[in-house]
């Protein structure tokens, strides 16, 4: 069955590479129309061999009737948009934050089922790295406890990111405050009231409701570090049943989507994890200053696993379950 399928945002990082996705996952043959902001409206942009005018976001687009929509966008375009459409009848996929509270909130591997309603939004990129390494241990052993320490590109704040990347002062920046290049900034977004960044806040939230379970504890520190694709984050978690490290490291081997990587020198790095769909996880060792505690690291692509390829897959999804 042919779909009509809107994507917003497309000029976009994230955009160009839910693109690639597609292709990828052979899932061109559906009428595809693209939208990004007047600025790149009448540009055209290859997507399956062929030159695809990409059309003005405006109010036009509740105009016409479409099956599917995905948002690549930031939450003051999301929140003009997604909810219009969605109640109009379109399967809306938002990748922004807006709507996470109260909609669906899914990584297909993990909570497939929580998929109802016509608006499901993509998790933050680094929630959807943490999960992924933690939702076979969660069901098996139970999760107690999680600390997590994230080292976050900055393809993660966008393409004007990616233009401050190597510049050296802080006159002409577009995204950040400080120069980004030779140095780490300790927060990633505004901080809230309670002290915690807007993407710790983000983390904390949504790892218990992708989980399924408010009484996990978990705080996160986000740090953003200067290089230009793949999230790291150096994750502390306590089981509630007792288990060892070898019974751990089993549950990671056989976890979907996750590569086990644990062979000295070569543990998960960005070098090597960028382009690859899976979260690769390594450095397992027993936390040795109370029971049941394990301490492991995590590298995943954060626009692909940590966004289009997520985005995709709940696309696909979708499309298989209307079909049947």
């Amino acid at each position: 069955m042919i779909y009509k399928v809107a994507i917003v945002g497309v000029t976009g990082v994230v955009g160009r590479k839910v693109l690639k996705v597609l292709e990828e996952r052979n899932l061109t043959e559906h009428d595809f129309v693209f939208y990004a902001s007047k600025r790149s409206a009448g540009r055209k942009i290859v997507f399956d061999g062929k030159k695809v005018k990409i059309k003005e976001l405006n109010r036009n687009i509740f105009d016409e009737e479409f099956d599917y929509a995905l948002f690549c966008t930031k939450e003051d375009i999301s929140k003009n948009y997604v909810k219009v459409l969605a109640d109009a009848g379109t399967k809306v996929i938002d990748f922004s934050s807006f709507y996470r509270k109260k909609y669906p909130l899914i990584v297909p591997e993990i909570n497939a089922d929580d998929a109802k309603g016509n608006l499901i939004c993509n998790p933050n990129c680094s929630t959807i790295g943490a999960v992924m390494a933690l939702y076979e241990i969660h069901k098996k052993f139970g999760l107690k406890r999680i600390v997590v320490s994230t080292y976050q590109a900055v393809s993660g704040a966008g393409k004007s990111a990616l233009d401050d990347l190597y510049k050296r002062r802080e006159k002409g920046l577009k995204s950040f405050a400080f120069p980004i290049f030779n140095n780490l900034i300790c927060y990633i977004g505004d901080i809230a009231k309670n002290g915690y960044s807007k993407e710790e806040n983000k983390m904390i939230y949504e790892t218990k409701k992708i989980l399924r379970d408010d009484d996990i504890k978990v705080t996160a520190t986000c740090v953003r570090v200067p290089i230009d694709i793949c999230h790291s984050e150096s994750i502390n978690f306590e089981t509630r049943k007792k288990c060892s490290e070898r019974q751990v490291v089993e549950v990671l081997k056989m976890t979907k989507g996750v590569v086990y990587q644990n062979d000295f020198p070569r543990f998960p790095m960005p070098i090597d994890v960028r382009g690859k769909d899976e979260v690769f996880v390594g450095r397992v060792r027993k936390d040795f200053g109370q029971e049941n505690t394990f301490n492991m690291f995590i590298v995943s692509d954060n626009l692909k696993k940590g966004a289009a390829q997520n985005g995709v897959q709940i696309l696909q999804m979708l499309m298989e379950r209307d079909e049947k």
